[in-house]
């Protein structure tokens, strides 16, 4: 539970009582009894549609604008104190000792935290890789030399105050019989969207695979491609080499994005795409013919 008390410790200001049960963006938070900010007044009708939000980080000026029943936090700069709360508990929640099932072939090179690990039965971890806290790693799993997983992802924030570099608080869960390849790049999930590689995935070398990313099973992810945050991919997506998938898009069960093509728009289930911006392939196939008469 966020308090008073948690706030109070993290910002450095004191609020009259009040509790909720955690903290998210308002705009795709779940979970009932948050704690959100207000920045920019264009959230306004989804903070007030949002039924879950109890306490709104807002400027004095904006408070009346609140639905009724909605605690209001008046504050100068809203979306410094909400990520330094989030900061907060990111840093300070407890962590179990890091459990290693001894079946695991660990090679004495790679680095495994000491905390907030758990790595299953039969994972293999090659020369160089680096585990750190907040990472899940289900039986069969092969990660590769030089991989990394479970790093804060790119996340800095402009306020008043200058830029607020944000810590991550989620996962990341490595699927059963899922591969990470050479030098690729995991990162932790962020604002209680854990970061998912789905059962028998198989990702390539130099990937980039962003925070609160998520796949399901038997996916392709082939090297150098950036999979960017909160992407939602179905089972049985093939991702090409150097393919970008920008933020918060869903590709569709057994969807097909060609070598290098950027996709910025929902790609549908068993549809292919091609080209920057990404198109259906044959309609990307007709256009280049065309202008090439």
């Amino acid at each position: 539970m966020v308090t008073e008390k948690i706030v109070k410790d993290a910002t450095g200001s004191d609020f009259s009582e009040f509790s909720v049960d955690g903290i998210g963006i308002a705009t795709s938070s779940s979970f009932p009894k948050i704690l959100t900010f207000m920045d920019d007044k264009k959230f306004l009708s989804e903070i007030n549609g949002n039924k879950n939000i109890r306490a709104v980080f807002v400027r004095p000026e904006d408070v009346t604008s609140l639905r009724e029943g909605v605690r209001a936090l008046e504050v100068d700069d809203p979306k410094w104190y909400f990520f330094t709360v989030l900061n907060y508990l990111a840093v300070t929640k407890a962590r179990s000792k890091s459990v290693i099932a001894k079946t695991a072939e660990i090679h004495p090179t790679a680095v495994i935290s000491e905390t907030g690990v758990i790595i299953e039965d039969d994972v293999i971890i090659e020369p160089n890789v680096t585990v750190l806290k907040d990472v899940i790693i289900r039986s069969g799993a092969v990660i590769r030399a030089g991989a990394v997983l479970g790093v804060d992802g790119y996340e800095h924030k402009r306020t008043s105050r200058g830029i607020l570099t944000v810590a991550h608080d989620g996962k990341v869960v490595i699927g059963k019989c899922a591969e990470i390849g050479v030098n690729t790049n995991v990162v932790k999930g962020f604002s209680y969207r854990d970061t998912i590689v789905g059962d028998e995935t198989k990702i390539d070398a130099l990937v980039h695979y962003a925070h609160g990313a998520q796949c399901g099973s038997r996916c392709m992810i082939v090297a150098s491609a950036m999979v960017a945050g909160h992407v939602t991919m179905g089972d049985d997506v093939w991702i090409g080499p150097n393919a970008s998938i920008s933020n918060r898009t869903t590709i569709g069960d057994g969807a097909f994005v060609t070598l290098g093509s950027v996709v910025v728009q929902d790609v549908p289930a068993n549809t292919k795409v091609t080209g920057n911006f990404a198109i259906p392939h044959m309609k990307f196939i007709r256009n280049l013919k065309l202008s090439t008469k």
